[in-house]
């Protein structure tokens, strides 16, 4: 693309910029503000679901791996229709549990059983006529799905939304359902019993939910999740119409059961149940037996940071497994990062993790995390489409002990994760500065200066604000300021490439747009320079080009390198590459 080229795109964006400027001042109350409140309540309101659907495969082989999500919740009774609001994130404590899996329920919790309603059927379990009720003895629990297993495949963790109001947590379990003759079209749910009595039937997954992938697993294929009430739904409330539920099963030793609803070619729904396991839910959550995995682990994960979106802790350095999701707000505006660490037996084990949005249950970032105890950072991560983002655990070693990762703003440099994402900033540590009395355009030189202090303070933040002030055109377009300056930008070298340009090389003016001429770095770019053997020096003696990569752009005639256009009144046209 030409100088020429891009100072008429400029221009256009320009124009249009301004008309949509136009358009949004004259539209009646500055209803911008009240429109973002509007859809963070409408988020708020939607059930959060899951997109990748499991079709049908009658007469033919499935294999599922799903989550089950139970929910627990630390309120007498939560009241859905009242929206969730993003809060301040609070103090993560350490969980204080025995590392002694003795078997004995928890002497803080009374049975199960004084809390449910024996023989209640909950309304969608009577639909199946599968013979199952609650308080029935577990031994009666058995598969009726011929062909068809299921079983447990990972460990227990929480997800707990922490965004205003009292903290809401629910439960989820990786699971393997497989089978032939029939179809499996609904989640799998997780069952609970507490010496020999089913005292929570699971959620209804009969109400349009779907299935997704486990936010925890050591499991490779295709995967599901399973959906889970806050309650037990063994302990309803009295209404005349439908089922509702207040009350979290009590602290204890309980045994968890996979259990899935195949559809039989007959249109009947059978049952596949797993074989149990052990799972102690106390005061700090719910815990699988760690057995032979984890071990000791030295790595903490740090206090939230103001703004922190989601975390993902997991501990294995006890007997009983600790791992939790917590969610303290939505993507809205800047550029979070990744932060994490992992520590295992072997430091050569990776960890795979995911960012997922959950109305959609796509994946819009993926990471491998190394065991090795040092901290990772990732690039800006840009999606989320403003909602609460899932970290998915996709793949988990059994050697691993302790494993942590925040999604967090990038501060560029003044602590927290932004400190970290800094550090790996192309321009971190050169020695350079700009001095806007080179050029006669007052405007043009204070805004390379503030490029440069931004890029090499290496502020994303700063960068991209500076960007989308103006409207820069990135890339010929292709990229957002968010992705341009994404750190770290050690692969792209773009922060260090605008220090070089704007302080190593000339700007001459060459080109307009709307009237105001653009002052172009470096003048090699431009028509006039383009023969000029000093020019091709300079460009060299900046370090933006080798001797090599100048000496054949020379010979084919043009420069082929990044540019920068600022408009003479400061506006920053363009960073991009010429062809």
């Amino acid at each position: 693309m030409s100088l020429d080229d891009l100072n008429d795109r400029s221009d256009q964006n320009d124009f249009l910029s301004g008309a949509l400027h136009g358009a949004a001042d004259a539209m009646p109350g500055g209803e911008v503000d009240d429109l973002h409140v509007s859809f963070g309540v409408v988020r708020d309101r939607v059930r959060r679901r899951r997109a990748a659907k499991v079709g049908s495969l009658a007469g033919a082989s499935l294999v599922v791996a799903g989550v089950l999500a139970f929910g627990v919740t630390q309120t007498p009774l939560w009241n859905s229709a009242d929206p969730v609001l993003p809060g301040s994130p609070t103090e993560i404590v350490a969980p204080n549990r025995s590392a002694d899996p003795t078997g004995e329920p928890s002497p803080s919790g009374p049975p199960a059983t004084s809390v449910i309603q024996d023989g209640y059927v909950p309304s969608w379990i009577a639909d199946l006529d599968a013979g199952l009720e609650c308080g029935m003895p577990v031994a009666d629990l058995e598969t009726t799905a011929q062909g068809w297993t299921s079983s447990s495949s990972g460990d227990i963790y929480a997800v707990t939304s922490e965004m205003g109001g009292e903290p809401s947590t629910s439960w989820g379990m990786s699971a393997l359902v497989a089978g032939t003759g029939g179809s499996l079209d609904v989640p799998p749910v997780l069952v609970w019993s507490q010496d020999g009595v089913v005292v929570d039937l699971g959620t209804n997954v009969f109400d349009g939910s779907v299935m997704s992938a486990p936010l925890l697993s050591s499991e490779g294929g295709d995967v599901t999740e399973a959906q889970g009430g806050a309650f037990t739904t063994c302990a309803p409330v009295e209404t005349e119409t439908v089922d509702n539920f207040a009350t979290p099963l009590p602290e204890g030793d309980y045994e968890v059961r996979v259990v899935a609803f195949p559809q039989t070619a007959s249109g009947a729904f059978a049952t596949a149940v797993s074989e149990p396991v052990d799972v102690r839910l106390d005061a700090d959550g719910a815990h699988s037996a760690t057995g032979t995995r984890g071990g000791a682990a030295t790595i903490e994960p740090p206090q939230p940071v103001e703004g922190e979106l989601s975390r993902f802790v997991l501990d294995r350095s006890t007997d009983w497994v600790s791992a939790r999701l917590t969610q303290f707000g939505y993507v809205t505006t800047g550029t979070p990062v990744v932060t994490a660490e992992c520590e295992s037996a072997d430091p050569a084990d990776t960890v795979s993790i995911e960012m997922v949005q959950p109305s959609t249950n796509e994946s819009f970032a993926s990471f491998e995390v190394r065991c090795d105890g040092e901290r990772f950072v990732s690039p800006s991560v840009v999606g989320g489409g403003e909602e609460v983002v899932d970290i998915r655990l996709a793949s988990v070693p059994d050697g691993v002990a302790r494993f942590w990762a925040t999604l967090a703003p990038n501060t560029g440099g003044s602590g927290g994760n932004g400190g970290e994402a800094a550090r790996a900033c192309s321009a971190d540590g050169l020695d350079l500065s700009f001095d806007p009395a080179n050029l006669l355009a007052e405007g043009a030189g204070a805004k390379a200066a503030a490029i440069v202090d931004a890029a090499l303070a290496c502020d994303d933040n700063e960068l991209i604000g500076l960007a989308n002030q103006d409207g820069t055109e990135l890339m010929f377009g292709n990229e957002t300021a968010e992705q341009t300056f994404a750190l770290p930008d050690t692969d792209s070298r773009r922060y260090e490439t605008l220090v070089r340009l704007l302080t190593g090389t000339m700007g001459v003016t060459s080109g307009q747009s709307g009237g105001v001429p653009t002052v172009v770095w470096p003048q090699v770019a431009t028509e006039e320079f383009r023969d000029s053997a000093d020019a091709w020096q300079e460009v060299v003696d900046a370090g933006v080009l080798t001797q090599e990569q100048a000496d054949a752009q020379q010979a084919d005639g043009t420069y082929t390198g990044m540019v920068i256009g600022i408009g003479e009144d400061g506006t920053w046209r363009y960073y991009s590459a010429t062809d």
